[in-house]
């Protein structure tokens, strides 16, 4: 296969990526998984403004629960002071967010195509990034306002290089290597999983000249996330300490197994002809020679360690993202005994055609409910803007399209009085969310003590509440 030929095919692939990744790319951030798009789009918001006032800048903020905004435990902002740039030159708008989530997938697409063929043939570099532009989970999640592609990007990146840097450089530059293993975890906690395998792609089988180079990238790969993820963690309060929190609350916990979700979730996001041609994958690495063979070998097992211990215990399909890079790998070498040009492209064809109809399920999670954005225009347009919310419920996009701050009530018991359980909170303004879980009874006896004023927006402040 040419070389002309081979950039033909990764520039199809690539298109074929970036269209599937623009459905839906005007929406707000409002669909599927808008409470994590929301909070990252509002972490942009409270950089602007501050975008040179280092560190604090990188300290992660949200816009609840409190008359200030939150600051929390979170992965290190990339994206969100991305965001916040792009927002300082061109304006604010939700668009800004996809299109550069959009563009992080293809670098992964790229990225994949890299390490696929440097790790096993030209062949497999194409297929491997073809099967990574189709997955469902890959469409969907190469789109979104959220970490995701952004550590996607920088871990694929992260083994691409140090393979590279094994097979090329030789005895330079892994500490640049090391820096992009160290962005990878910074973007995405569990992205540390593929540490390990950085280390056997770059040094296996190790050798004694070798243990300083494994020194150096170790402590410069780590010693950055430690002290970020350790600076965040005490410069917040302990109900604010969202990634400590997840494992302990999460993880730790072993009672919280949910395997029938968990599956339901990986036949949506992989598809089962997918995840077969994975399989046949794994059994061809354990019986043929592959330079690679030891760090793929581990890189599965951590996988389906982080299945069990993460991904069961957490039922939302973005915990499957990290694994979506192996699949491709793996299928792409099952694949990768076609052994003519015909054949490849045949094999990219049927790819398409084999995840059309997954394409097509995905349309729910592109849904959202137009009403979020009426009642936060509403705020903006008719409150200060000093207003503190309090919200009927948990989810708190109305926050960052209102640009307010404030609370978020949980579900009230029939014998509590909205009166008292509101005076808890030092809020201006009662906001009714969209599909409200709060009870009909709870909502006549604020109707009977407050104004409405707006869409489902009762005054908490007005001397004339009805008694």
């Amino acid at each position: 296969m040419g070389r002309g030929i081979r950039q033909f095919l990764l520039i199809l692939i690539l298109l074929l990526a970036l269209g599937t990744r623009l459905r839906g790319i005007t929406n707000p951030l409002l669909d599927n998984q808008a409470w994590r798009q929301a909070d990252t789009a509002s972490m942009s918001i409270h950089m602007l403004g501050h975008l040179t006032d280092f560190p604090s800048v990188f300290l992660p903020q949200l816009n609840y629960d409190g008359v200030t905004p939150q600051r929390v435990e979170l992965e290190f902002p990339f994206l969100p002071y991305l965001l916040a740039w792009t927002w300082s030159l061109f304006g604010w708008a939700d668009i800004w967010g996809r299109l550069w989530s959009v563009c992080l997938s293809l670098v992964t697409v790229v990225g994949i195509y890299d390490l696929g063929r440097k790790m096993f043939t030209e062949r497999a570099g194409l297929f491997a990034a073809a099967i990574y532009a189709v997955m469902p989970l890959s469409i969907y999640y190469g789109r979104v306002v959220m970490p995701e592609p952004m550590a996607q990007a920088w871990s694929i990146w992260a083994l691409a290089m140090i393979w590279r840097w094994r097979n090329v450089q030789g005895e330079k530059g892994i500490w640049k290597v090391a820096l992009l293993m160290a962005g990878a975890i910074l973007a995405k906690l569990p992205q540390l999983m593929l540490f390990p395998v950085a280390l056997l792609l770059g040094f296996y089988p190790f050798k004694p000249h070798r243990i300083g180079q494994i020194i150096r990238y170790s402590l410069i790969a780590l010693i950055p996330p430690m002290l970020y993820y350790g600076w965040v963690h005490f410069k917040v309060a302990p109900s604010s300490q969202f990634v400590s929190g997840i494992l302990t609350g999460n993880v730790a916990d072993a009672s919280n197994l949910d395997w029938k979700l968990l599956s339901k979730n990986i036949r949506r996001g992989f598809n089962e002809g997918i995840l077969l041609l994975s399989g046949v994958g794994i059994c061809r690495l354990i019986y043929c020679h592959s330079r690679a063979r030891m760090a793929l070998l581990a890189w599965i097992g951590i996988g389906v360690l982080y299945i069990g211990v993460v991904c069961a215990r957490i039922p939302l399909d973005y915990y499957l993202v990290p694994i979506l890079p192996l699949v491709a790998l793996l299928s792409a070498y099952a694949l990768d005994v076609i052994g003519d040009l015909p054949g490849t492209v045949i094999g990219i064809v049927l790819l398409v055609l084999i995840n059309r109809g997954f394409y097509t399920s995905l349309t729910a999670k592109y849904q959202w409910d137009p009403q979020y954005l009426i009642q936060a225009s509403w705020i903006k347009d008719h409150t200060p803007a000093s207003s503190i919310l309090v919200l009927s419920d948990t989810p708190p996009m109305t926050f960052y399209y209102a640009h307010r701050v404030g609370f978020r009530m949980t579900t009230v018991k029939d014998d509590e009085i909205p009166s008292k359980i509101l005076q808890r909170f030092p809020g201006d303004y009662l906001v009714r969310l969209p599909q409200s879980e709060q009870k009909e009874q709870f909502w006549k006896k604020v109707q009977n003590s407050y104004p409405e004023i707006g869409p489902g927006i009762f005054d908490l402040n007005n001397s004339r509440a009805k008694p």
